[in-house]
């Protein structure tokens, strides 16, 4: 597993935290070190997706998704949605590219939908990737379910 940011490190320390403000303040802080930390988090769950060092990342990464998707937090919902999608892109394992997509399936918007319409030829990603889609809905997600249903030769969904 990568070497985390001792800064890094010790707020994952903080997690989960049992009071709402407290950890509101370390995703804040998670937050502030930007794209390249969340990258460092995505790093630390590890391609065996479940592997328990890789515990308190998954739950750092779960948190900023349901956090960044809050009313009114559009910067952060961009950075997070942005960043994971981008690192479904990576060579990471499928199990942790279906974690990643179930965390788009929350904070996931339609700039995130050829990344996620990407994981549809991956047998062990693609529910994840469709229930994302399903999420974030709208003409294009529909589109990109559509397109892929056609090129597998199955009927199109209404």
């Amino acid at each position: 597993m990568p070497e985390l940011a001792p800064e890094l490190a010790a707020l994952l320390e903080e997690l989960p935290g049992d009071d709402y403000g407290a950890t509101r303040e370390v995703l804040e802080e998670i937050l502030a070190g930007g794209a390249d930390t969340i990258r460092q988090l995505v790093a630390a769950v590890v391609d065996e997706f479940g592997h328990p060092p890789g515990t308190p990342a998954q739950y750092a990464l779960h948190g900023l998704a349901h956090y960044a998707a809050r009313p009114g937090a559009e910067a952060q919902r961009a950075l997070v949605a942005e960043t994971l999608a981008g690192e479904l892109a990576a060579e990471h394992a499928s199990g942790l590219k279906a974690f990643l997509c179930r965390q788009l399936q929350l904070c996931g918007r339609s700039r995130e939908i050829p990344a996620l319409a990407a994981m549809l030829d991956d047998q062990a990603v693609r529910d994840a990737a469709t229930q994302a889609l399903q999420a974030i809905g709208g003409e294009a997600a529909l589109e990109a379910l559509q397109d892929h249903l056609a090129a597998a030769g199955l009927p199109e969904v209404a």
